[in-house]
């Protein structure tokens, strides 16, 4: 049986080769235009673009996607055309006729894939050199994971004031650190931020590794043990961008990323980004700030106000503050359980719990793992809490009773 031979033609001289060459072009402009298509998914892949990185990233990933959509067109149309046009036909039993080496198919799929893989290299490493260049003039946090919370840090000099500070009400120790040239520091379960200023961001963790991730920034950047890492991003969009912890680090690791609560309140580690300096300083600078440098007078209400700077909510349940975690004892109506007297040895609930904050590996709830870390009354200690913070937070405890 005589076959056909490949690229037959019933026209003569470039007339077949021009059909052929049409095909050609034809096919080309499908899988460009096909690729271009499948790039264009990329926004609902993603999440919202929130920070100058998040749009170079998508870029470069929109690229690789249409490189990639468009090799996934060609591969699969080749597949297609070779199972359609060279099919066994009814009544062929012979083989098909033997193909052996193409030089020129073997430096097109050598050339090309080696032009492609350059390309994208130099891409990313100048999307890598854009990302890694930090500007002047960033806004400082420090970014404290602790399982299973994260704590941000602010600091504020004489220069970072409210305007109308009243130095007759501020500590003496504070006064002192502030007219010293130093700076004094607080914290938030939540970072703050405005748009288009740059977030110079430390990174550490007081037990396990952790990785912090805002996925609407595009960037995360691992929590070390032992070791201290930095990122930085530019906020564009105005907006709350969930934070979340990208390292499995024990039973609580899903409680280190912003929830939203059932009375549609957020909880946890949430970016805040406001839509100006101005609206920064007026909702969140300045009113934290002023928690610290006008403490209250009342233990009770200090207690409620400090608590909050520490990891607890990561753990523990308490509703009064609206905290939802799971992995350790629920702290709602905590003053009220007398029966840990019993196994404890303790004779007040106060003197209880104030063993549990420094000690808390020496008497652990049933049905709880001992993964509470002791907060240290040593500032040159991790997770130290002082003894001011220690009593004013005793204080508040002891007024969670009922059930």
């Amino acid at each position: 049986m005589n076959l056909p031979k490949l690229g037959s033609s019933n026209q003569s001289g470039s007339g077949g080769m021009g059909i052929s060459l049409v095909w050609v072009i034809i096919g080309g402009v499908i899988i460009i235009v096909g690729g271009v298509f499948i790039s264009l998914f990329t926004p609902s892949i993603f999440p919202t673009q929130g920070s100058a990185e998040s749009v170079l990233i998508d870029n470069l990933f929109r690229f690789m996607l249409f490189i990639g959509g468009a090799i996934f067109l060609l591969v699969e149309g080749l597949l297609l055309i070779s199972v359609v046009r060279f099919r066994q036909r009814k009544g062929e039993r012979a083989d098909g006729p033997p193909n052996q080496g193409n030089t020129t198919l073997e430096l097109v799929w050598t050339v090309i894939p080696a032009i492609i893989v350059t390309i994208l290299s130099l891409y990313a490493f100048v999307v890598w050199q854009q990302i890694e260049t930090v500007p002047a003039n960033t806004q400082n946090v420090s970014v404290l994971g602790q399982r299973f919370a994260w704590t941000f840090g602010y600091e504020a000099t004489t220069d970072d004031l409210p305007p109308d500070v009243d130095m007759s009400r501020v500590p003496e120790a504070l006064q002192h650190t502030l007219t010293e040239g130093g700076a004094i520091t607080f914290s938030s379960p939540q970072m703050h931020t405005w748009v288009n200023q740059t977030v110079y961001v430390t990174i550490d963790t007081e037990d396990v590794n952790h990785a912090f991730w805002i996925p609407g920034m595009r960037l995360k950047q691992d929590a070390l043990a032992g070791y201290t890492t930095d990122m930085h991003f530019t906020p564009i969009e105005a907006g709350v961008y969930r934070i979340v912890c990208a390292e499995l680090c024990g039973g609580g690791h899903g409680n280190m990323a912003g929830i939203v609560t059932e009375d549609g309140d957020l909880s946890g580690a949430w970016l805040i980004v406001h839509p100006d300096e101005e609206t920064y300083l007026r909702e969140f600078y300045y009113p934290s700030l002023e928690t610290v440098l006008y403490p209250p007078d009342d233990p009770v209400a200090l207690g409620r106000q400090v608590i909050q700077n520490y990891p607890c909510s990561g753990c523990h349940r308490l509703e009064e503050l609206g905290w939802v975690g799971v992995t350790g004892p629920n702290l709602t109506g905590v003053a009220s359980r007398t029966s840990r007297l019993n196994a404890t040895g303790y004779a007040t609930m106060e003197e209880y719990i104030r063993s549990s904050i420094r000690h808390p590996s020496e008497y652990v709830v049933p049905g709880y793992n001992n993964i509470m870390p002791p907060f240290n009354d040593d500032p040159s200690e991790t997770n130290y809490m002082s003894e001011a913070d220690w009593n004013a937070i005793v204080a508040f405890l002891l007024t969670q009773t009922g059930s």
